[in-house]
């Protein structure tokens, strides 16, 4: 092993300010989804809307998602990151800012479809431009602490948000998560400089040539359908679809079938998300681990993020199945922290399997397909309650069905996730073969 290979990577002083930036948009967009839902009550007796008008609400968030996200992510691949990113915040920060004038249920649904629009790149392209300026000995660790900003911005701005309700009036909480977005959008202009991916750049020139050559070119196209990224995107899907059963159905669950009270409840709720922040800071770290010491994407990214997703498919099944309360309680969150694990490591998988020039479109185009499962599973999961012969069963079935997805689409991602071999190394083969 070279003295390259073996040099501790350090992250330096203005990149862990992009980081440090990308954490806080996530936590303001995170913010900027949940306030709708601390503010359901007020809104619903001001307007005088139906449950089912509430439901149409929260659904037309995904209207344009998955479709915001594919071009969006294409348009920041042309024109920048930096300025795209700086856009997107100001759609969030005007919606918000425009949703204090709402007066009818036809205006909340516009605000509710644009602020989906402006949310469906955020993620993708957070972990994009993250991970242009990380080193790839750091994209585990450092791509997780900008996704924690979504489990932990929930946590952080409940509190705020929902004082500023009581106090102030519901529109105060739209009208400060406006103010926020712009505060961030100044400093990101000042503190952040665009990367370049020049090939004489400071950035590239510090890298081995062997790295720089470690993805092998190839079109948009067929890396959109090689199997590589259809195997992680499905697995993005699953894990989707886990994290809003987790976020819409599971405490419903614990209340109504486990029969928690409300203050075992509100401890019991935030249980997972906690356990989410931790399991993806410990796991991207020891996957960074892995991989720096090996140079080795299938050992250090798949065979962490396979055998985590399996673990979680396990975990839902059983917890299902547990007579006990502190049993189900337990297990049923690691299924959901376990399953959580795609959001940090399929994008530095990604990031070793398609060229830099596609990154924006490519996790634009990932993040559009995991987001289907948020938007089928919870649905699948109102079916399966609903009609199954009781409430527990119905969700009992829905955790199993969830379990059986992570198995699967986990278990393909660890036995068949692999790089294309470069010209590079198909010579090395070539020649040792002869020799």
């Amino acid at each position: 092993m070279n003295s390259q290979s073996t040099k501790k990577v350090k992250i330096p002083k203005a990149t862990w300010a992009v980081i440090i930036l990308l954490f806080l948009l996530t936590v303001i967009s995170n913010a900027d989804k949940a306030v709708i839902g601390f503010a359901s009550v007020p809104i619903i007796d001001e307007l005088g809307l139906s449950s089912q008008q509430w439901g149409t609400v929260g659904s037309a968030f995904f209207f344009l998602y998955s479709i915001s996200a594919i071009l969006v992510g294409a348009l920041a691949d042309k024109i920048g990151m930096k300025k795209v990113i700086a856009g997107m915040a100001a759609v969030w920060a005007i919606v918000q800012f425009s949703t204090i004038f709402v007066t009818s249920y036809g205006y909340l649904l516009i605000t509710r479809i644009i602020l989906g629009a402006g949310e469906g790149p955020s993620y993708s392209l957070a972990m994009a431009a993250a991970s242009r300026y990380l080193p790839k000995e750091k994209l585990g660790v450092g791509l997780t602490l900008v996704s924690v900003g979504g489990p932990l911005g929930v946590a952080i701005s409940a509190p705020i948000l929902m004082s500023l309700i009581h106090n102030y009036g519901w529109r105060s909480a739209f009208l400060a998560t406006a103010i926020v977005g712009v505060i961030w959008i100044v400093f990101w202009m000042m503190l952040v400089k665009e990367k370049k991916e020049e090939a004489g750049s400071p950035e590239t020139s510090e890298q081995p040539a062997a790295e720089a050559a470690s993805v092998p070119e190839t079109s948009f196209k067929s890396a959109l359908l090689s199997r590589n990224f259809i195997l992680i995107a499905f697995c993005g899907f699953a894990t989707y679809w886990s994290f809003t059963i987790g976020l819409n159905w599971l405490p419903n669950y614990l209340e109504n079938v486990r029969q928690l009270n409300a203050e075992t409840l509100a401890l019991v709720v935030a249980m997972p998300w906690v356990m989410i922040t931790l399991s993806q800071l410990t796991f991207s770290s020891l996957s960074d681990r892995i991989y720096h010491k090996t140079k080795n994407m299938v050992k250090g990214r798949v065979f962490i993020l396979g055998p985590i997703m399996v673990a979680g498919a396990v975990s839902y099944v059983v917890g299902s199945l547990a007579g006990s309360d502190i049993a189900a309680i337990v297990l049923l969150s690691l299924g959901l922290t376990f399953g959580c694990i795609t959001l940090v490591l399929g994008p530095a998988i990604l990031v070793d399997l398609v060229d830099k020039k596609h990154q924006g479109k490519i996790q634009g185009w990932f993040m559009a397909f995991t987001s289907l499962g948020g938007i089928v599973g919870p649905y699948v999961t109102g079916i399966l309650v609903g009609n199954s012969a009781t409430q527990a069963a119905g969700f009992h079935y829905s955790f199993q069905l969830c379990g059986l997805m992570l198995l699967i689409f986990g278990g393909l991602v660890w036995l068949a996730v692999r790089p294309k071999k470069t010209k590079a190394e198909e010579v090395n083969v070539l020649v040792t073969e002869e020799a």
